[in-house]
């Protein structure tokens, strides 16, 4: 490999590269959460700056990497200049592309890495997808396996999946769901409307609340406005009626062979109807009929909660690890900061202790 020829840059105005690099992925690993229209549809909720990082040798030596460049002094730390951290927007992110040549994926991290140090990033963290596995491309982070992310592989057909996918709790909640007065509707991306991005939201809202979700989680309607508005045939809302009553709903990104469930919820005072698990037969039958290969379902907490058992449920063989990564950069400046979180915000150092970029959280 000649590395003369890779042309090696960093992407923050101009996205038409990012996403000319984007259309040269195989259709089996294009996902929304790796496209500049994500990117800029999450940006309001960090306020950062987008970056991409890339190398290219030729459509089949490439990699891309996007991320959110964010302001640690503005925390209020007492820092010699200005530093900075990455994170990949909410979801999965990390390097993503195509490798042929055995060394390009070694150059790449060598140059990604002496940029983000000359750059003053002090702390990297990254949600690798556990789908298309693309930790492989970033050799220098520390993996670490967290929990396990659940898909259904709907390649196998709507029959092995009934079968042999679903547990016989599933099956049988199926069933007695056809009893109830359900009802589902599937809308893509550009015809979902003002009226029922307020449905999906409300139910949304009120699951964070009943869950006593972290503040973080109680994203906005115009993010929301913003995910439909930019990803358009990438995004498919899915609202489950009894009667004529929204109860459940989930947003979910899309790309050619792979569907994500990303946010959503139900109305706790319907729980007994089993309207998520209908919704989700529902879903899956749409899915397969477009084409999809597989449906993630993501993960949870841990591996022992309910909500892992239970979508666990609908790919009972499924095992499939999902990684983060951390690196530090700075280990100097981290020590600096982490000792002036400690001294400032004591309470929150003790809680977030174990999270890399901990220090963000003041309360």
């Amino acid at each position: 490999m000649n590395s003369n020829k890779i042309q090696t840059e960093i992407l923050a105005d101009n996205f038409a590269k990012w996403d000319y690099l984007y259309s040269l992925l195989p259709d089996e690993i294009k996902s929304p959460f790796f496209t500049s229209q994500y990117y800029e549809s999450y940006l309001e909720i960090e306020k950062g700056a987008i970056e991409c990082f890339c190398c290219y040798l030729d459509e089949n030596n490439f990699l891309f990497y996007p991320y959110l460049r964010r302001d640690i002094n503005s925390l209020g730390y007492d820092l010699p200049t200005k530093f900075y951290d990455i994170t990949g927007a909410y979801g999965y992110n990390g390097p993503i592309g195509k490798v042929s040549e055995p060394d390009f994926v070694k150059y790449f991290n060598v140059s990604l890495k002496n940029y983000l140090q000359q750059s003053n990033v002090v702390t990297e963290f990254i949600r690798y997808c556990p789908i298309i596995d693309n930790r492989i491309f970033h050799t220098y982070t520390n993996q670490i396996d967290v929990l396990d992310n659940v898909y259904i592989d709907l390649s196998k057909g709507i029959e092995e999946i009934w079968n042999n996918s679903f547990e016989y709790r599933v099956r049988k909640t199926i069933k007695k769901a056809y009893e109830y007065p359900l009802s589902t509707q599937i809308i893509n991306g550009y015809e979902i409307n003002n009226e029922s991005l307020i449905k999906m939201y409300n139910i949304y809202i009120d699951t964070m609340q009943k869950n006593l979700a972290d503040d973080y989680y109680f994203f906005d309607i115009n993010f929301f406005s913003r995910l439909v508005e930019k990803l358009e045939k990438n995004i498919l809302l899915i609202i489950t009626y009894f009667d004529m009553l929204p109860i459940s709903t989930e947003l979910i990104l899309i790309g050619p062979k792979i569907a994500y469930g990303f946010l959503g919820g139900t109305l706790k005072e319907y729980y007994q109807y089993k309207a998520n698990t209908y919704q989700r037969w529902e879903l899956i039958k749409y899915l397969f009929n477009k084409g999809i290969e597989k449906y993630s379902l993501g993960g949870s907490i841990s591996r022992n909660d309910n909500i892992y058992k239970f979508k666990k449920s609908f790919a009972k063989n499924c095992s499939n690890p999902f990684y983060i990564g951390i690196y530090v950069h700075q280990p100097d400046i981290y020590e600096i900061i982490q000792s002036q979180w400690k001294e400032k915000y004591p309470d929150a150092a003790k809680k977030y202790a174990n999270k890399i970029q901990g220090y963000r959280q003041l309360a």
